[in-house]
């Protein structure tokens, strides 16, 4: 928080010899006599009046800043909350019937790679009877078809072992996106709102940069002793605290409405 007196200045170095201090006041109180002579009253009213100004505002400033630092606090925790949950919703929505395609898919790869070889036989044979034809060797190519032809049956079978098995998987898969549909449909609209809290923080970033520079501003002014420009660099950071607040608040409007998707979602899970 910025400080209320803007007559605090840090000690001046002592280390200075007495005459360059008596040289520096003259010169200095020279300067301020000449401004009061040409506005008699102007610059101590000014002066006076800015003073008062910060002192009006420190009181709404400190409950503006007590403000954003709570509210800013729920937002997180939300978040947080959200995320966590969204983690919990997506794993139970891939640990529907993970069991049973799981099983699945190991029962079809070691079907696949229990009949490779013999698929992998049969098609060689194949390649190798119509190289032979091509080479007009005939009684080898022959001979290929035969031993070709003996695996038919078996490669049949293997293949609609296989084709059984695959239709089995994909009617389970399909089963399971079934289930799993409505509650996908419920998650839907977090991706957006995801998008739309990104894209808030480019605004976000440039009011607080700006009350960063305001508060810098501040605090020139206050060692200065320049109540005006420490009168004016408080509202600025005023200004731009209200617009942190503003955005903190739609934030926390659109992470309410993840939240309700997320409670949907959960409604939705398979029992």
């Amino acid at each position: 928080m910025i400080s209320l007196n803007p007559l605090e200045a840090p000690a001046r170095q002592r280390s200075k010899s007495g005459r360059r201090i008596c040289y520096s006041l003259l010169s200095g109180l020279l300067v301020v006599l000449l401004l009061l002579a040409g506005h008699p009253g102007l610059a101590a009213a000014d002066w006076d009046a800015s003073l008062k100004e910060i002192e009006q505002l420190h009181a709404g400033y400190t409950a503006l800043q007590e403000t954003l630092k709570t509210e800013n606090a729920q937002t997180a925790a939300l978040r947080k909350q959200n995320n966590a949950a969204r983690t919990a919703v997506n794993a139970a929505v891939k640990a529907v019937d993970s069991a049973l395609l799981g099983r699945l898919k190991s029962e079809a790869a070691a079907l696949q790679k229990r009949h490779a070889p013999l698929l992998e036989q049969y098609t060689a044979l194949g390649k190798e009877a119509a190289a032979a034809r091509k080479a007009e060797k005939q009684q080898q190519a022959v001979l290929l078809e035969l031993r070709r032809n003996k695996l038919k049956a078996s490669v049949a079978s293997a293949k609609a072992e296989i084709k059984a098995k695959s239709a089995e998987l994909a009617q389970a898969k399909a089963a399971a996106a079934a289930k799993v549909k409505p509650v996908k449909e419920a998650l839907a609209p977090i991706a957006g709102l995801k998008k739309q809290i990104t894209a808030e923080s480019k605004p976000l970033s440039a009011a607080t940069a700006g009350r960063k520079a305001a508060d810098k501003a501040y605090r020139t002014a206050v060692d200065a002793g320049d109540a005006v420009a420490a009168a004016d660099a408080m509202k600025q950071s005023y200004a731009k605290m209200q617009e942190q607040l503003a955005i903190g608040r739609q934030l926390y409007a659109w992470e309410r409405q993840i939240t309700g998707a997320l409670r949907a979602a959960e409604a939705r899970l398979p029992r």
